[in-house]
């Protein structure tokens, strides 16, 4: 989050080169995901920071199927459920807390409305022509980040606390795969802790997924498609973007730009080709 979407981003490549939530692809972040791996529970947090900011349909997707593919214990931890904070100025750290118990404590699961879902494509004949809106977190401060930054959360937290984001999560809804993202501008490596948080993520949506692949309990609710998760990849640009980089590396394996697209437009499985286990490194 922060900084402003620039013609030198990945996010404005992706808005111009791949598909769009129109015809198949929705493309998410998640702003926050707070998890405790030894009282073994983990939640996300959407921030907004206006009484009337929306929550859009490919958000609302997003969070349905989080609630429908993560039971309340998988690979051994609580899901404590996706979770809206709104936020209008800066609040102390303990109100922030509050706030956050308040909404575990009145949790409800997240619906996908049937007006939401009369926007989406159906998966049949020709797709919509219309592209991806623009992700308007880029163009505001997080209120959170400011107060955990305040905290100095990442140096005090207690051993075992993860309080990270998902850069991205690309859902092609047509076919039900679906992976999280990692990005890194200029090669830059990703942080030990980071690389744990990624871990665990890891392992419980391979958990989640295997065991929906036998239940088929979690369907994209407008084309009726089992969800399948496909791994965590972490990308990395030589500078800023696809088009302006020498070299891209897919969990350090060299892509080549025309295959990128094919690869995280997730028609298939291509992806898998640049899968590593998380556990392992």
């Amino acid at each position: 989050m922060g900084g402003k979407l620039t013609e030198q981003s990945f996010s404005y490549w992706m808005r111009t080169n791949l598909k769009d939530a129109f015809s198949g692809l929705i493309i998410q972040d998640v702003d926050f995901v707070f998890i405790s791996k030894n009282s073994r529970w983990f939640l996300f947090i959407e921030e907004k920071n206006s009484e009337k900011a929306r929550t859009g349909p490919a958000q609302k997707i997003i969070f349905q199927m989080f609630d429908d593919i993560l039971s309340d214990n998988i690979a051994g931890y609580r899901f404590l459920g996706t979770h809206i904070i709104k936020l209008t100025e800066e609040i102390p750290f303990k109100q922030l807390i509050n706030e956050i118990t308040k909404s575990i404590n009145n949790r409800k699961r997240h619906a996908v409305e049937r007006e939401t879902l009369e926007k989406l494509w159906d998966c049949k004949g020709e797709s919509r022509v219309k592209k991806t809106e623009q992700e308007r977190s880029f163009y505001r401060d997080s209120l959170i980040s400011k107060i955990l930054s305040k905290e100095n959360i990442n140096t005090n937290a207690p051993k075992g606390i993860y309080i990270e984001n998902i850069n991205w999560i690309f859902l092609n809804y047509c076919t039900g795969y679906f992976v999280f993202l990692e990005e890194s501008t200029c090669n830059k490596h990703l942080r030990d802790e980071k690389r744990e948080f990624i871990k665990i993520i890891d392992e419980i949506f391979e958990k989640a997924s295997t065991e929906n692949l036998k239940t088929k309990r979690a369907k994209n609710p407008k084309s009726g498609v089992v969800y399948s998760y496909l791994g965590y990849y972490h990308i990395q640009f030589s500078k800023t973007d696809p088009k302006n980089s020498s070299s891209i590396y897919i969990n350090q394996k060299r892509i080549k730009i025309n295959d990128l697209i094919s690869v995280l437009n997730l028609d298939n499985k291509e992806i898998e080709k640049y899968k590593i286990d998380w556990k392992c490194l």
